[in-house]
């Protein structure tokens, strides 16, 4: 059984870095747009059996059913991205059977579905443990399979792929890496919310930047 991970805070606190050219409300539709478009991908791989959300977020939870994603709500005792994965990763092992996982960040809009089967492609072996990583351009972790789920342990945040990389060649355990553009490319800073008119986002994304045409002068003075 394979299931898809993906994290997401809550929209009121994402993406603070581009408070320079986002309001609080912007910031929280894209992060929301975004999170369907990799919900979306996943859902339309038929890669998985179930598609989860983990976050602590009653706004996220309701997205993610909408998008036929299944909420797995995360205790308000853990603190930070890799206790939040951590928790997810075990459920989908331990409460839902998974035998293969695959972590997505939530703010991956180029993404299609054929790079979500990319990933889990990797994952195919005869070996019984197996890593699968794709690179961020910032050295970040944008897509990270994992058989066993908890092969492991989660290393997300600075230059986090180097250190799951290291997490694997410790544990003894193949890592795959793969060099797909459109996972490479995620909105972390100005410059990125800049470069998304002009590329091919997902359909949330893409709704997002067209039904807010007067983000453009503050795009365009992003970089200035």
């Amino acid at each position: 059984m394979r299931g898809a991970l993906i994290p997401m805070k809550s929209p009121a606190e994402s993406k603070s870095r581009l408070a320079d050219v986002l309001d609080a409300r912007e910031r929280a539709e894209l992060a929301l747009a975004m999170l369907v478009d990799i919900i979306t991908a996943c859902n339309d791989s038929e890669m998985f059996d179930v598609v989860s959300v983990v976050s602590g977020d009653s706004d996220v939870f309701w997205v993610a059913r909408e998008h036929g994603a299944k909420p797995i709500a995360e205790p308000a005792t853990l603190s930070g991205l890799n206790d939040g994965l951590t928790f997810g990763v075990r459920y989908l092992a331990r409460r839902v059977g998974c035998d293969e996982v695959v972590i997505f960040p939530a703010d991956i809009p180029l993404v299609r579905p054929i790079d979500v089967c990319s990933v889990v492609n990797a994952l195919a072996s005869r070996d019984e443990r197996r890593v699968a990583l794709v690179r961020a351009t910032d050295n970040g972790t944008n897509a990270l399979g994992l058989r066993p789920p908890e092969v492991i342990p989660m290393r997300f945040g600075r230059d986090s792929a180097s250190a799951h990389a290291v997490e694997a060649a410790t544990a003894g355990v193949d890592c795959v890496e793969l060099d797909l553009e459109r996972l490479r490319f995620d909105v972390d800073a100005a410059a990125d919310v800049e470069a998304l008119a002009a590329l091919s986002v997902g359909a949330a994304t893409r709704g997002w930047l067209d039904a807010r045409a007067s983000y453009g002068p503050a795009i365009s003075n992003a970089g200035s």
